[in-house]
């Protein structure tokens, strides 16, 4: 989700034309709540404050992990990220305000996040999850048949391993090189991303982000064909779990009278059920819609 909403500034996703295809479809739906956590991935060009990409615990961990573990960050990581934004009067308002308030400002982030997942993100999360997955059990495939050097170079050219454990990259605008210790480097592919980059630290589990393969919704969807974008969209949202009406649209980005005509079609088709639950409706997948979204 960081490289999604990244400006050009940064040099990781500049490029990415996945990033772009994606941003010019979902731009208008970026609720209101979400700016405040878009103003602070882009309020500086040589990154993004330290605590947005969390040390994950576990290959599993979901977006809800990562923002409880945002929430729990102590007061004194959050002032330590800020010092490096400088002064001015052009700071950016959301560093002010984590400066002067600090962990109390990020429900406000975490809440901001969560809009913007829901609203552009949720209905594609299936998709992009089976592209990630399959990307790292092909480098994992790779690594075991020609070794972790070999892999890396895939990655990158100019990305080396070196057998003292060293992990090198000479970037035209990032570089780094870093001594692993004998942790291990974790794999995580992004979407987003034209290039490699690293949440490295001395307390952090070791982790190396590079470009993702094509985005799963630029490749021939032969269920967009059938029932068209915006249905596959609703079924891959209701996908995420039984929701009413005004959560769809949510989801969506669409009036609930839009929403509502969607589930319309896909229950007609036997690919959900809806369920009435006093005043509010729910939607769930069926053992056909599921089958349709593979």
């Amino acid at each position: 989700m960081l490289g999604g909403v990244a400006g050009p500034q940064h040099h990781c996703a500049r490029d990415s034309v996945n990033r772009d295809r994606w941003w010019r479809r979902v731009k208008g739906h970026v609720p209101q709540q979400a700016a405040v956590f878009v103003e602070l991935v882009n309020a500086s060009p040589l990154g993004v404050p330290m605590f947005l990409t969390p040390d994950r615990t576990g290959a599993r961990a979901t977006i809800g992990d990562e923002l409880d573990a945002l929430l729990a960050l102590p007061e004194a990581e959050v002032h330590q990220e800020m010092q490096g934004y400088g002064t001015g009067p052009h700071l950016p308002r959301v560093i002010a305000e984590l400066r002067d308030d600090g962990t109390r400002q990020l429900r406000r982030i975490t809440d901001a996040a969560w809009a913007l997942f829901r609203s552009c993100l949720a209905a594609d999360w299936p998709d992009i999850q089976r592209a990630l997955r399959a990307d790292i059990e092909q480098r994992s495939r790779a690594v075991a048949e020609t070794g972790l050097g070999a892999m890396l170079a895939q990655l990158h050219p100019d990305l080396s391993w070196h057998d003292e454990g060293l992990l090198r990259y000479p970037g035209p605008e990032w570089q780094f090189a870093y001594d692993l210790g004998g942790r291990g480097l974790e794999l995580r592919p992004n979407l987003f991303l034209s290039g490699l980059t690293a949440p490295l630290g001395d307390h952090r589990s070791s982790a190396l982000l590079y470009p993702g393969r094509e985005h799963p919704a630029r490749r021939a969807d032969g269920l967009a064909r059938l029932i068209g974008a915006a249905r596959t969209r609703a079924l891959r949202a209701i996908a995420q779990g039984a929701c009413t009406t005004g959560q769809l649209a949510e989801s969506l980005g669409v009036s609930a009278p839009t929403a509502s005509a969607h589930a319309t079609v896909l229950r007609d088709a036997g690919a959900i059920t809806t369920e009435r639950r006093g005043r509010e409706v729910r939607h769930s997948l069926t053992a056909l819609g599921r089958d349709l979204l593979g």
